[in-house]
């Protein structure tokens, strides 16, 4: 059989993977607004887990659900509840305590240096992707997984991260031969929304044992 071409490996993907990206899932609103913002971090504080993406996703609905998805109510909330809210979500001890506190953490520092807003950061680095992660960084007291998933989903809104595909998606695309760069990747669909749901289907393939090879197979079929 003939090696599939990248569009129809793409076209596969999306299917199966990124018929919506992560905050679409969540339902996250997608506006350069405080608490949207505020969201996709914590979202991407959900995802550096040993927990799936879709796990990550419903564990956000549930804070939301409960109104703990502001800088303000993160705060006034604390860490023991949310920390409890991930065990009912399945994360292991290490992750709900590291994840929790640095959710809190965020959200006491985002409001003293911030305004609670994290426009204001943006403003701080001047539009400068590495100073912005170097300042997420500071604030949040999260690693560069954090901010990666983070920019991952903001790009859509910070025009200055994209094309944007962290080492998570690039492993993914390298194993399917579709390149090794984001920008190689973005040329194989026609906008950034379709790009952004592309790198997420990257990044929850990897948790789909046997999903390559899926992929690989269905991408075929349409050659």
């Amino acid at each position: 059989m003939a090696q599939p071409q990248k569009k129809d490996l793409v076209e596969a993907l999306l299917d199966q993977y990124g018929r919506y990206s992560l905050a679409e899932e969540a339902e996250i609103h997608l506006r350069d607004w405080p608490h949207a913002l505020f969201q996709l971090l914590q979202l991407a504080a959900l995802t550096d887990a040993g927990v799936t993406p879709e796990t990550a996703v419903r564990t956000f609905m549930a804070l939301r659900d409960r109104r703990w998805s502001t800088a303000g109510k993160v705060r006034e909330t604390g860490p023991a509840k949310i920390a409890e809210v991930l065990a009912d979500a399945g994360y292991p001890e290490g992750d709900r305590r590291r994840i929790s506190t640095a959710m809190t953490d965020a959200a006491l520092h985002l409001q003293e240096d911030h305004g609670g807003d994290l426009r204001e950061l943006r403003d701080d680095a001047k539009n400068d992707p590495q100073r912005e992660r170097e300042l997420l960084r500071h604030f949040a007291n999260v690693d560069d997984d954090v901010v990666d998933a983070f920019f991952r989903e903001a790009q859509l809104l910070w025009q200055e991260l994209g094309p944007f595909a962290d080492k998570k998606a690039l492993d993914a695309a390298d194993r399917l031969a579709l390149g090794d760069d984001a920008d190689s990747l973005r040329s194989l669909v026609d906008d950034d929304r379709q790009f952004v749901r592309l790198i997420d289907a990257l990044v929850r393939i990897r948790h789909d044992e046997g999903g390559y090879q899926k992929v690989r197979e269905l991408a075929g079929r349409q050659s």
